[in-house]
């Protein structure tokens, strides 16, 4: 699932960041301030879509203020995968960097490197950064781990085994929070499952990549700062998330929950 590589420099624009908001406008503007420096620092060829996802805040200055920002306003909540459907239709870059409004750069260089670790390698469909709290500690569940038992009997029923890592490791999915994939793999999936409102979609875009032959990769080497959970109920929202997904992937329901149950006494037992 590769896409031509039109160079890091010239041309038009190679990479598309873009930002879902959701009455987040004070997160999004300090996000954008780390982003366009970090991009303009690398000499990158970019563009910034933001959409205001129906939360009645006015993007229109924000495009005015940043270099290359372009706002748009949905007349309905899309949810965060909608939302980012949405955006990818109004770029042609052959690489989209996904990520949330509650997102800073705090590393030069960023998304320069996060794209060289899908551009340069034939085997990387899509790449996810660590993900940092405020104090600056690994975040728990900025990916999920692909390779050996205990990540496979999470995956199997329909959860994830996360441990900190900083080692470039092949994944089984990366955090939507900031996720930069290439966009022909997206569109070819038919980008975020709409279903999934809030949470869980980024596993779920993840799972149909692979099935579709691509790679996930997460790269500890680059990392940026995550505010999180600044707009839902996390609880709610990923209770019903995770309903539709286990719906969607396991139609062996006994099998899945054997794993789930497994899954639950090995994160009990903090093995």
């Amino acid at each position: 699932m590769r896409v031509g590589y039109r160079g890091l420099m010239g041309g038009s624009a190679t990479l598309a960041v873009q930002v879902v908001n959701y009455g987040t406008r004070a997160f999004l503007e300090r996000c954008l301030a780390t982003v366009v420096a970090d991009a303009e620092g690398s000499g990158l060829d970019y563009e910034i879509n933001v959409l205001d996802n129906a939360s009645g805040e006015n993007l229109e200055d924000l495009a005015a203020r940043f270099h290359a920002c372009r706002a748009y306003t949905a007349a309905d909540n899309l949810g965060f995968g909608g939302g980012h459907n949405l955006l990818m239709s109004k770029t042609e870059a052959p690489y989209l960097l996904i990520l949330n409004p509650d997102v800073e750069f705090v590393h030069p260089g960023t998304a320069k490197r996060l794209l060289l670790t899908v551009t340069s390698r034939e085997d990387v469909n899509a790449v996810g950064p660590k993900l940092l709290t405020i104090s600056g500690d690994a975040q728990r569940y900025d990916h999920g781990r692909l390779h050996g038992p205990r990540a496979q009997i999470a995956l199997r029923g329909g959860h994830s085994y996360w441990r900190e890592t900083d080692r470039r490791r092949e994944v089984a999915w990366v955090s939507g929070a900031a996720l930069l994939i290439e966009r022909a793999a997206f569109a070819a999936l038919g980008g975020f499952d709409t279903s999934l409102f809030l949470y869980k979609e980024d596993e779920d875009l993840c799972l149909r990549l692979r099935r579709a032959g691509g790679h996930v990769t997460y790269e500890p080497a680059v990392a940026v700062r995550h505010h999180g959970s600044v707009v839902a109920n996390r609880q709610e929202a990923l209770a019903a998330s995770l309903n539709y997904y286990v719906a969607k992937h396991f139609p062996n329901r006994r099998v899945q929950r054997v794993f789930a149950a497994a899954h639950q006494s090995l994160a009990y037992l903090r093995l």
